[in-house]
């Protein structure tokens, strides 16, 4: 009979509790431990799971898991930098702003060729305000200045896969379909000079067959001309859709999450005497 009184007193204790020991736990926010081993694909696998539990987590408002989950994520594949920003985020709705400060600045230390440097630099530095301001009211010393960077406008946003790249698809692609497009072009200027010259021999032949040997000639040079017109233009409509399909079939590039092997297939123009069409690989 006293099972269940006794716990509800030790979840009302852990309820009123766990604020007090996430604010000591911000007081002395500990550094993340030197990445300098490579994960396993258990690891990996493992992160994975652990990512996704705390992404659950996370969406429900419960800061206190999502952190817990997220922090294993890390600890099991210390290359998945991009983790550090979803703790960050959590962090900073669990009012540990100085976790999420040093969240912020390992992610910059670790991946010093972000191109969300700036905006994350901006983040710290209302974070430390706020933690200033916070301290000010308390009379207790506020934290020291985070990283120098220009000012920029920049805020916090939801969790982010940390298999997730900034998406920069490769250029090749539409320089290829570019390339093809001025092929049509071409073609179909052939195509109708051919059969501008063809009408013209049929009006003068009066619509039946030509009888002098020059108009017989220049009304085969403009069937000649169509024809060839024809098959330009038709090789470089495929050449176009190709590079189109190619770029967006490809996989983005660069970024600063890591990136995790994935099967994909891959289309590509070929073009060749007497046929035009594509080719089709992949990686598995």
């Amino acid at each position: 009979m006293l099972r269940a009184p006794l716990c509800s007193l030790l979840m009302g204790t852990a309820l009123l509790t766990a604020p007090l020991a996430a604010r000591a736990a911000d007081d002395n926010p500990k550094p993340y431990p030197d990445c300098t081993q490579q994960p396993t694909e258990g690891d990996v696998a493992a992160a994975k799971g652990a990512f996704q539990a705390g992404q659950a987590a996370f969406n429900e408002a419960d800061y206190n898991r999502a952190i817990t989950y997220w922090e294993d994520a890390y600890r099991r594949d210390c290359t998945a930098h991009a983790l550090l920003l979803n703790l960050a985020r959590a962090y900073e709705l669990n009012e540990q702003k100085r976790m999420a400060v040093t969240s912020l600045e390992t992610f910059l230390a670790r991946n010093p060729s972000t191109n969300q440097r700036d905006q994350i630099a901006r983040r710290i530095e209302v974070l430390n305000e706020k933690i200033a301001k916070e301290q000010g009211a308390t009379g207790q010393p506020g934290p020291g200045p985070g990283p120098e960077a220009p000012p920029t406008n920049g805020s916090g946003s939801g969790p982010v896969d940390p298999g997730t790249k900034s998406p920069s698809r490769p250029i090749l692609p539409l320089l290829v379909a570019g390339g093809g497009g001025v092929i049509a072009i071409i073609g179909g200027v052939v195509y109708f000079g051919g059969k501008s010259d063809r009408d013209d021999v049929e009006a003068k032949c009066g619509g039946t067959a030509c009888q002098s040997d020059a108009d017989k000639e220049a009304g085969n040079s403009a069937n000649s001309r169509m024809t060839t017109g024809s098959i330009v233009g038709i090789a470089g409509l495929a050449i176009a859709a190709g590079g189109v399909a190619w770029y967006f079939l490809s996989e983005p590039e660069g970024g600063s999450g890591r990136r995790q092997p994935v099967r994909r297939a891959h289309l590509a123009p070929a073009v060749g005497q007497g046929f035009a069409g594509f080719s089709v690989g992949g990686v598995f």
